[in-house]
């Protein structure tokens, strides 16, 4: 029987993928119970220096000391990962027994969890994994041991998705490895570990989540992409859908009312709460919608300027929304209602502009710089960031409006100020 391409018609199915969670003020002293429902006897927690020195790692340890887990500890986490760093996370890993692997920290302990978990299941080297033209793009064949993500900090949503971000300083750019397999087992989501991040970490972070829920709220539908030949050919990131527009909603509208007050009010329980989930709502929105403009632009930023992540993103996000605006005038406009702006009386274009305004005063509340010029970005610098943003195809791909070199540099010259 002869099969006919299905490549030139639209799809009409998508499909969600959420990792399991526990959410709540004391949801990391269930942690040994957890463990122990997994039938896992030997466990290697990856954390950093600093989420130890806070006293967090003896948290998580109370509760498998209960139940009489081993255990071991490696606490050398980089922050924004280096392909050395999580190489030797990988070295240290392959001394010691490990059935089940716990993630303490930010993005950066979880995403380097999570490669760990990969060369040790599966073997090879990181860069086997890593998407080309920086690796070898290898298929991770099935699924890795079990990983517990928890969380300390409210903005990178790697709890929740499929996805480890590396820095390749050589190459001075981020890359990244995507794959189902990646998303952890359980995500332990307990406000109180995150009532210690300081209030710069707390605002680049916060800034991350809005970010990831804008961007998986405004990419592509589901329904503008083409339909695959099978379903295992469907992209993960599939685009936006009916479920992760509810996801990203909710959580712009967390964001916009609460990371003022986590910021400058840390101990405020409530505003924690919210933060927290807000940033699980936008890791499962975009790690199934996907991202778009401002992640392909801000790897090399962060690459290249050693820029933290969740700073590059919220210092290109206004300029994205303005290039994109065109694509949706609605959405955006809906936005700015999410995050607290009376759009009451305003045609559309006009709410919707108004979506850019309301970041920029967030940003400008929390004391995010100006622009990517009091980074010491130049206008000089651009060409090159551009030449290497627009390789970023898993990314761009889901951007609602298409977008060319010339484009991103126009992103990038925007971006130099924006208030």
């Amino acid at each position: 029987m002869r099969r006919y391409s299905t490549m030139s018609y639209p799809d009409s199915v998508w499909d969600l993928k959420v990792v399991r969670a526990k959410f709540g003020v004391g949801a990391v002293d269930e942690l040994g119970y957890e463990v122990k429902a997994y039938g896992a006897k030997n466990v290697l927690i990856i954390t950093d220096e600093g989420v130890a020195s806070a006293g967090l790692v003896q948290r998580v340890t109370a509760s498998l000391e209960a139940q009489r887990i081993n255990f071991e500890v490696w606490d050398r986490v980089e922050p924004e990962p280096s392909l050395s760093s999580m190489r030797e996370a990988i070295n240290f890993a392959k001394t010691l027994r490990v059935d089940l692997f716990i993630a303490l920290g930010g993005g950066s302990s979880i995403d380097t969890a999570k490669v760990t978990n990969l060369v040790l299941t599966h073997g090879g080297d990181v860069l086997d994994y890593i998407a080309p033209p920086y690796g070898g793009g290898k298929k991770i064949p099935a699924p890795c041991r079990p990983l517990i993500a928890i969380p300390t900090t409210a903005g990178t949503g790697s709890e929740a998705s499929s996805a480890a971000i590396i820095s390749l300083p050589d190459k001075k750019f981020k890359a990244g490895i995507v794959n189902d397999y990646l998303r952890p087992s359980l995500a332990l989501l307990d406000p109180l570990l995150t009532t210690t991040m300081p209030p710069r970490v707390t605002a680049h972070t916060g800034r991350d989540a809005l970010t990831h829920a804008i961007e998986a709220y405004t990419v592509r539908s589901y329904d503008a992409k083409p339909k695959p030949e099978t379903p295992a050919e469907r992209p993960i990131y599939g685009g936006a859908n009916p479920f992760t527009d509810l996801l990203a909603a909710k959580a712009i509208e967390l964001i916009g009312g609460s990371l003022r007050e986590a910021v400058y009010h840390g101990w405020n329980l409530e505003a924690r709460s919210n933060m927290l989930l807000a940033s699980f709502l936008a890791g499962v929105a975009f790690s199934n919608a996907g991202l778009g403009a401002v992640h392909a632009a801000a790897f090399p930023v962060g690459g290249r300027f050693h820029i933290p992540h969740g700073l590059a993103c919220a210092l290109l996000l206004p300029a994205v929304m303005e290039y994109n605006l065109p694509s949706n005038y609605m959405k955006f406009a809906e936005i700015a209602a999410l995050l607290g702006e009376n759009v009451e009386g305003m045609d559309v274009r006009e709410a919707a502009e108004l979506s850019i305004e309301a970041v920029k005063n967030l940003e400008r509340d929390i004391r995010i710089p100006s622009g990517l010029s009091e980074v010491g970005i130049t206008k000089e610098d651009i060409p090159e960031l551009a030449e290497e943003a627009i390789k970023v195809r898993r990314m761009l791909i889901g951007n609602p409006r298409p977008i060319t070199k010339e484009d991103m540099e126009k992103i990038y010259e925007n971006a130099l100020e924006n208030y």
